[in-house]
């Protein structure tokens, strides 16, 4: 398998969590799998009507079946060919999302709502040219009556031991980060805010435009803002032990389960962030001081807490020189403490660095 290469200018200074560690161990980890069968009528229901199943979207969006491929599969399921097994995860209220078998799942779907014709059949020629509706109803019938294997991944199997078998179920050519897996895993609410707030004016201006989007960095940084800012102000029920994947998982599903006006709070908090950073820091605000002149990078670390800073404390009153030579000075000391450039995710380095920007905030609040 060939994993794509990141360029050193694009990564974020202190960047850890993107990409999986192949050398973790989950001695006490449960892995509770059952074996399902549903026919394809069903799977379009669970799909279409109740809303059971969820087909997350693709990340490669090129890597689409061909007419090709998607024909077969309707020739193999009129044969009685069995095809490969599918995985799905559910979750704790029984919403199942595919895994892997997405294009099958789509293209079966498809067909069923006279999406394609069929065409160019070996062993079945008669049914070249023929959409679901010009079947007659023994056939209409085999294609709903065929039945799909199943693996359901279901819980409590841990959030890291979900991205391990998604990881090793969806190896095509691409390793999947963690965040792209997030993406996947919890798509609803929390995916679409992500998306929206990465793409805003006042994320990009605040940090000079210096995180791309390549493979989900600039939501996987806002992601870590919201996830600290929720522990921070006790919003999330969560014990935060180094476990900063559980941690990003909790935060995902927590915002999933928000009502519509407490999503609109938080994502305004994150915004009036932004736009506070950048009134008094400009856009280099999330970057430690050059050394030998060269301009560093965003330092992820350190967009959390200035992040986090902005987010609790109101400048309004504030004197806007004296509050970026208070905030610089600051940047300086963190800089020099290590705790940005290396086990960032440790809980000393947390604490350390949340402890700080609290101190500050407090002392400028008096």
């Amino acid at each position: 398998m060939k994993a794509i290469k990141t360029r050193k200018a694009d990564m974020l200074e202190g960047e850890e969590g993107l990409v999986p560690d192949s050398t973790e161990v989950y001695p006490d980890a449960v892995v509770k799998i059952s074996r399902d069968q549903y026919s394809a009528f069903e799977i379009k229901r669970m799909a279409e009507e109740t809303h059971e199943l969820v087909i997350a979207p693709p990340f490669q969006r090129k890597l689409v079946w061909t007419p090709k491929q998607r024909c077969e599969l309707i020739e193999s399921m009129l044969m009685g060919i069995p095809i490969p097994v599918v995985y799905v995860f559910e979750d704790e209220n029984g919403k199942k999302q595919v895994v892997d078998g997405r294009q099958r799942i789509s293209t079966m779907i498809s067909y069923m709502n006279n999406g394609f014709s069929l065409e160019r059949l070996k062993m079945l020629p008669a049914f070249n040219g023929k959409k679901f509706k010009d079947l007659e109803p023994i056939y209409k019938s085999k294609v709903e009556r065929y039945q799909i294997p199943v693996y359901v991944i279901e819980p409590p199997t841990p959030e890291r031991v979900k991205y391990d078998i998604f990881d090793r179920v969806n190896r095509g050519g691409t390793l999947l980060n963690s965040q792209e897996m997030r993406h996947a895993l919890y798509v609803g609410h929390a995916t679409e805010l992500l998306q929206e707030l990465s793409a805003s004016k006042p994320f990009k201006d605040a940090t000079g435009h210096g995180i791309k989007p390549t493979r989900m960095r600039d939501q996987y940084v806002i992601l870590r803002f919201f996830a600290f800012y929720l522990l921070r102000k006790r919003q999330l029920n969560f014990s935060y032990k180094s476990n900063m994947d559980d941690l990003l998982a909790a935060a995902m599903k927590h915002i999933n389960q928000m009502e519509t006006p407490e999503r609109e709070a938080l994502k305004q908090v994150f915004l009036n962030a932004m736009e506070r950073s950048h009134a008094v820091l400009g856009a280099d605000g999330f970057r430690f001081a050059p050394t030998n002149v060269n301009r560093r990078p965003v330092n992820m670390a350190l967009f959390e807490v200035i992040a986090y800073f902005f987010a609790v404390t109101d400048t309004a009153s504030l004197d806007p020189v004296a509050l970026k030579g208070s905030l610089n000075n600051l940047k300086r000391t963190l800089d020099q403490s290590g705790a940005f450039t290396s086990r960032v995710d440790s809980s000393t380095s947390v604490e350390y660095r949340f402890e700080k920007v609290e101190f500050l905030a407090r002392e400028l609040a008096c």
